[in-house]
């Protein structure tokens, strides 16, 4: 007489093993998905806030000549705790806003330190329209906005 065996064969353990390595190769492309979507959020509240700073801050005459995020913060025209640029950008770099040397009534928001390339590209994507000038280079965003 045989004896019935149980349990699962090679085949089905391989299948389920398979299954479960997809299905983590799909969270872990979707937490990086996530991250980085997190990433261009928070510079573009970051812009925007800059950008009203900036606003608030400009002199009647509409020259930006030394406008800072310090000079900014120092007025609470943005969080105080931005006065250095350099603890506020997502990608670990610095971020700093300054007149354009070639047109004091226009001014510049810089971030630095964007390691993913694709996040910079869609930054640029997404103030093409609206900016006088955008660009990414070597890891720096560079956005230049008329007052």
């Amino acid at each position: 007489m045989k004896k019935k065996q149980h349990g699962f064969t090679f085949i089905e353990v391989l299948a389920v093993l398979s299954i479960i390595a997809l299905a983590t190769i799909g969270v872990l492309s979707l937490r990086d998905w996530a991250a980085s979507n997190a990433r261009v959020a928070d510079a573009k509240v970051q812009i925007a806030t800059l950008q009203s700073g900036v606003q608030q801050w400009r002199p009647r005459n509409g020259v930006y000549t030394g406008v800072s995020i310090e000079n900014l913060s120092t007025v609470a025209a943005v969080p105080i705790d931005w006065s250095s640029g350099s603890e506020i950008n997502p990608w670990g770099g610095d971020v700093s806003v300054t007149a354009d040397s070639s047109d004091p009534t226009r001014y510049i928001v810089r971030f630095t330190g964007i390691a993913v390339t694709e996040e910079g590209q869609r930054l640029v994507r997404d103030y093409g329209e609206i900016a006088s000038s955008v660009t990414f280079s070597g890891g720096t965003f560079e956005v230049v906005f008329q007052g």
